[in-house]
């Protein structure tokens, strides 16, 4: 059944109220065969009807026609009821055919015993659609029943405050008894219900579930319980995004004029484990006051499946593979979050795609306290950075309310390690605030660079971390941050991280090498052996999701008096990284039977925009090299010069060049 207008939507509630003052009005007229009956007011509890028209003409024909309704909040204007055929008889009054007219029509039927004061009445406002009302009294007021076949909840939208999402489908079935004591019982089915609101950020398809509720009266308060199975469909709540698993929701408590209180609560979620809970609401303040949750042993794997990954959409962790159980409890007040317990068995997660990291059996408990000084203790068994196994490591937390501290954090990694020092975390207005400084130490290059799938390297690898501090999803470095590799010293400044978390994290760096030991760097390439030293300069360096696409680098020989020496490999590799155009002027043709040159000098330059390399080569004092450039200029005897001809090289290009001159596929040929 397709939508209907807002206010056919309305009317069904409307039509026993005017049925009922019809069916009162008819009492005292007998059998006269013509009655007209006019009423100004009529008001009462939450209802009031204005401009009562009712008349009878003859074969039983009456018409009811009301100038306006208001129930609560919701109003209705020029409301007409036909019936074709009143029925009078001595204790009851009855119409088999009537129809109630707003904006359209819907055929009803009612059924009013005088002498025992039974309403009963039905509305068909579709064909599969019927509402049924049944009001008698009772012990202390009229009892009231509803039942519902086939009914439409769109009929119900007029009737939410407007910030609730709007229902766009949806039938209903079932029955809703309120006895005149205050009792109240509904248990009722829904299927296909749909429901969204314009931004699109609370959304539901193809639900379906079951209710069963009751409340009674009790003192000054209204006694309650009920139980939701959701058993078909799905939902987003941002940025929850959930699909029904037979999921059931349980709770019973009491309602007083200030407080609704929920004494005992449970979530089974079929997958995930048990959830209990309890807690205060305070209708004024629409607020929580009190509350409690807690749940044993849930599964992590299920967990994360269901209910986290939405919240950690975008970044790195948006696909882990998990293991373990998890427990918490946590206590509620006023101000919010004033206790959480929590406790981790053999918890795992790593990253399942990249492979960026992992960490593995995290076992421990955290127990935090709002206005209290605590300690975690937490222990791992292992884990990996980029490849790189981890070791077995603790960690000590304070936590005193919303800030974090760690003293000292030692993780191995690989044959040495990370130092974490004076680490200090604090929830902000808007964000996170934290900050550390630390160290790496005795970590070997060869199984650094082998673990990284790097051509392997050697010496060892030490850094120094200056302060790092992260604030609104940025991470900065003050000062410098020191390397010490190839016998040579690394720094980088001005170092940014952005969207450090993000699945495609950007870097902003500037970078200086001096005095590498280019033997070190080159002792186990098929590229070829050189002895030298080498200074670099990168400056402007942007990488994004750890791929550059923008910088300025120079590679210079380093100043002072050592060993230059090229082999015939390098010189030939270098070549083929020239591509077409690129040549090694030999001194003499029989320079050719030599394994290894000398140089005075060599340098190369790349600036990369927008993918492309513009290259430069090595200052050569005034020499012309407008037709090229000079990448080695020979010096000593023998000695060779390597020039360059092409300047723009595509970024990929030479990245695939290089590539297969470190792979071995280039070989070295001199004639």
């Amino acid at each position: 059944m397709g939508a209907l207008p807002a206010v056919r939507t309305r009317r069904v509630a409307v039509a026993a109220l005017i049925v009922l003052l019809a069916a009162l009005a008819w009492v005292n007229t007998g059998r006269t065969q013509q009655i007209a009956l006019t009423m100004d007011d009529v008001t009462g509890a939450g209802f009031s009807a204005q401009g009562i028209r009712m008349a009878f003409t003859g074969g039983g024909a009456t018409t009811i026609e009301v100038n306006a309704v208001t129930i609560g909040a919701q109003s209705w204007k020029n409301i007409k009821l036909n019936c074709a055929l009143l029925r009078l008889e001595r204790t009851r009054i009855a119409c088999d055919d009537g129809v109630l007219a707003l904006v359209e029509k819907i055929p009803l039927s009612f059924s009013y015993l005088t002498d025992k004061r039974v309403l009963d009445l039905a509305l068909k406002p579709a064909k599969e659609e019927t509402w049924q009302i049944n009001m008698r009294p009772g012990k202390r007021g009229n009892d009231l029943s509803v039942r519902v076949d086939g009914g439409s909840l769109q009929r119900i939208a007029a009737w939410l405050p407007p910030d609730v999402p709007k229902i766009s489908a949806g039938v209903i079935h079932g029955v809703i008894d309120y006895s005149g004591d205050g009792r109240i019982a509904a248990k009722l089915t829904a299927n296909g219900v749909g429901f969204a609101d314009a931004t699109g950020l609370h959304a539901g398809e193809k639900i379906g579930f079951t209710l069963d509720a009751q409340a009674v009266p009790a003192a000054n308060d209204l006694r309650w319980s009920a139980a939701l199975a959701w058993s078909a469909g799905e939902a987003f709540w941002q940025p929850i995004y959930l699909k029904a698993a037979n999921q059931r929701l349980s709770a019973e408590g009491r309602l007083d004029a200030k407080q609704l209180h929920i004494e005992r609560g449970s979530l089974r979620y079929p997958g995930i484990g048990d959830v209990g809970f309890s807690g205060v609401y305070d209708l004024a303040a629409k607020k929580t006051t009190e509350g409690r949750v807690s749940a044993q042993a849930l599964n992590v794997p299920a967990l994360y499946e269901s209910v986290l990954k939405p919240f950690l959409e975008g970044t790195s962790l948006s696909d882990l593979r998990t293991d373990g159980r998890f427990s918490v409890e946590l206590h509620m007040g006023e101000q919010g979050l004033q206790r959480a317990d929590v406790r981790l068995d053999n918890v795992s997660f790593e990253d399942k795609t990249q492979h960026r990291f992992a960490l593995f059996d995290i076992n421990g408990t955290v127990p935090w306290r709002a206005d209290e000084l605590t300690q975690a203790a937490v222990t791992v068994k292992g884990g990996e950075l980029l490849k790189m196994p981890v070791g077995a490591f603790a960690i000590p937390l304070s936590m005193n309310g919303m800030r974090f501290d760690l003293k000292q954090l030692r993780v191995p990694l690989l044959d040495g390690y990370i130092n974490v020092n004076d680490f200090v975390a604090r929830a902000g207005t808007a964000s996170w605030y934290w900050q550390f400084t630390g160290a790496l130490a005795g970590i070997s290059m060869d199984k650094f660079t082998a673990a990284l799938g790097l051509p392997v390297m050697y010496g060892t690898l030490d850094a120094t971390l200056p302060m790092v501090r992260h604030i609104k999803s940025t991470l900065r470095v003050d000062g410098a941050l020191f390397l010490k590799v190839f016998d040579g010293t690394i720094e980088a400044k001005n170092l940014v991280l952005l969207d450090v978390f993000s699945k495609a994290p950007r870097v902003q760096v500037d970078v200086a090498m001096r005095n590498l030991d280019l033997g070190l760097l080159t002792r186990t390439y098929s590229f070829g052996n050189i002895t030298g030293r080498l200074d670099a300069r990168i400056d402007g360096l942007e990488l994004v999701n750890w791929q550059p696409v923008k910088f300025d680098v120079q590679l210079a020989s380093s100043a002072g008096d050592y060993p230059r020496k090229i082999s015939q490999a390098a010189v030939q590799n270098i070549t083929a990284l020239g591509g077409a155009g690129a040549a090694a002027a030999i001194q003499r043709s029989f320079l050719r039977f030599f394994e290894q040159f000398g140089y005075e000098k060599l340098g190369w330059g790349c600036k990369l925009q927008s993918g492309v390399c513009q290259m430069s080569g090595v200052d050569v004092g005034g020499g012309d090299t407008s037709q090229g450039y000079v990448i080695v200029k020979g010096g000593g005897i023998p000695a060779i010069t390597v020039m360059g001809y092409n300047r723009q090289v595509s970024w990929q290009e030479l990245l695939d060049r290089l590539k297969r001159v470190t792979q071995g596929n280039v070989k070295p040929i001199v004639e």
